[in-house]
């Protein structure tokens, strides 16, 4: 039974690192120091430090847990000696869909599936015992490099399924911390690049648009300059809103986009809503009337350029003036799309609504600028 008990916890695990089926980013470290509470047993709060290692929707925790002070157990022959327990784990974990909360709260659902040691140790003696956890969290980014997180975790002392013949009673926990970023690669210079001309070198987390693909995108896109807005419009010749416009233009490298703002939001890498992380060619998604309504690409220098109801057409705007500033208040999320260099088709419309009557982006409520002059 516990050889076929572990090899479902194997399979379980397996079954986990392939939640999500997103590409891989570059790894990033974080570091995160917590509290922990294990209503089961004693109400004392643990703290504990973990280390977790990302790469994409997947990520590699280890981290260990002791309670804060020494404490005696009550017994039928009275108290026990001085205890202090503790803990560690080694943990997989799947992060889900991103949600967000009104126009500057964003959260991620998680869930994860580990092997630990649980452990008592009195001084006289010490009680170690091996098993495994499982259990689900959310995280929520405060900053570039700083996070909380609170999870719940039910633990077995075995390696065996809860619902396995002499299981023993399954144990739960609560668990809140931040989340220091420590290791993200590229960190500094995407700071230093993100503010700088789309031909820059840049650097960004997982397959990136970046360098060669940036410029393509960009150059591709400024193309269209002056082009007529229209509500529904998906080509130059009718006149773009703002999701057929980037439709349309990642369309000329091989990617075939979800039609809408609201749909583009939720393909692709996503990338912190700061401009510590934000790099020419990423999608800027901006919250208007109530969702997500309204799309840009990123050129650099804080521009974007869209197709905008409000400046007439497809136009480039500066986030630093009084007309992009009612964009950089109403930026909500932010997508990375990779074109494959190659030409071959990356189809990631497939599942959503296609292109029919009424599924369109609405006009933005931004304040009114002139028509840019479309380029020879």
């Amino acid at each position: 039974m516990l050889r076929s008990s572990f090899s479902s916890v194997v399979a379980a695990a397996a079954l986990l690192a392939t939640v999500g089926g997103a590409r891989a980013q570059q790894p990033e470290v974080s570091l995160s120091p917590f509290v922990t509470f294990l209503p089961t047993g004693s109400a004392r709060p643990m703290a504990g430090l973990s280390l977790t290692l990302a790469g994409g929707p997947l990520a590699l925790r280890a981290g260990g847990h002791i309670a804060v002070e020494e404490y005696a157990i009550a017994t039928a022959n009275g108290a026990s000696p001085p205890t202090r327990p503790w803990g560690a784990d080694v943990d997989a974990l799947a992060f889900l869909d991103s949600y967000d909360f009104g126009e500057r709260i964003g959260f991620t659902p998680y869930v994860f599936l580990g092997v630990s040691t649980a452990a008592v140790d009195s001084g006289l003696r010490r009680s170690i015992r091996p098993g495994w956890s499982y259990g689900a969290g959310l995280s929520l980014p405060v900053a570039s490099v700083l996070g909380v997180f609170a999870e719940a975790r039910w633990r077995m002392s075995k390696y065996v399924l809860p619902n396995a013949t002499d299981a023993p009673p399954t144990g739960h926990e609560f668990r809140a911390g931040i989340s220091l970023h420590v290791g993200r690669s590229g960190a500094t210079n995407d700071a230093a690049r993100a503010s700088g001309r789309a031909d820059d070198d840049v650097e960004a987390d997982g397959p990136p648009t970046t360098g060669y693909n940036a410029v393509r995108v960009v150059n591709a896109a400024e193309q269209y300059i002056g082009t007529p807005y229209r509500r529904g419009g998906t080509s130059p010749s009718s006149g773009f809103d703002a999701s057929g416009f980037v439709r349309f233009v990642f369309s000329r490298f091989g990617v075939n986009l979800p039609r809408t703002s609201r749909d583009q939001a939720r393909v692709g890498e996503r990338v912190r809503p700061d401009w510590r992380s934000i790099v020419p060619g990423d999608l800027l998604m901006f919250e208007d009337g109530g969702g997500i309504n309204h799309v840009a690409i990123y050129v650099g220098q804080r521009q974007i350029i869209h197709s905008s109801a409000t400046g007439g057409g497809v136009r480039l705007d500066d986030l630093d003036s009084d007309r992009g500033q009612w964009f950089a208040d109403h930026l909500v999320a932010v997508r990375r799309v990779s074109p494959d260099l190659r030409g071959l088709l990356l189809d990631l419309a497939r599942g959503y609504a296609t292109d029919v009557s009424g599924n369109s982006d609405g006009p933005d409520h931004a304040p009114r600028a002139t028509m840019m002059k479309r380029r020879p």
